[in-house]
């Protein structure tokens, strides 16, 4: 074989190699095809009043209940940070097709001030935002009251 054959084949093979690399680099949650039972990220974006949709907030900034230590956090671009949004990972125990009974997720003790702070929004037609896998999901807490939330 000549070596100039023998380089196309090498650099040929490198660049194969390369490309399955960036292929299994690159998966993400939106590719991804799960399996009964695979755990499920719900990730929380933001808060803010339904009339002012540029007027957002980080979620916890409300005194919703807080994930544990160092939350993962999801870049999305630039694009996504001037759009005021922060993915955080809810630390919500989730798994793909395994229905859940009604429960509770974590306890949340109410002193005056976060109460006043879940009225105001309220009051002001606050909206949250999270994500489910590659599903956007938004509920007004107006509609959660509604529900008995």
């Amino acid at each position: 074989m000549s070596s100039a054959v023998f380089s196309a084949v090498r650099s040929f093979s490198v660049f194969v190699f390369v490309l399955l690399f960036l292929s299994l680099a690159f998966a993400s949650e939106s590719d991804h095809k799960y399996q009964p039972d695979d755990p499920i990220t719900l990730w929380v974006n933001k808060v803010g009043p339904y009339n002012n949709p540029q007027e957002t907030y980080n979620y916890y900034s409300l005194p919703f209940c807080q994930p544990g230590t160092n939350p993962a956090h999801k870049w999305g671009g630039l694009g996504e940070v001037l759009g005021g949004n922060e993915l955080i990972d809810s630390q919500i125990d989730m798994k793909f097709q395994k229905n859940v009974d009604r429960g509770t997720i974590c306890q949340l003790e109410l002193d005056e001030a976060k109460v006043r702070q879940f009225k105001d929004a309220i009051e002001n037609s606050y909206w949250f935002e999270f994500f489910v896998v590659a599903y956007l999901t938004s509920l007004d807490l107006k509609a959660l009251e509604a529900l008995g939330g």
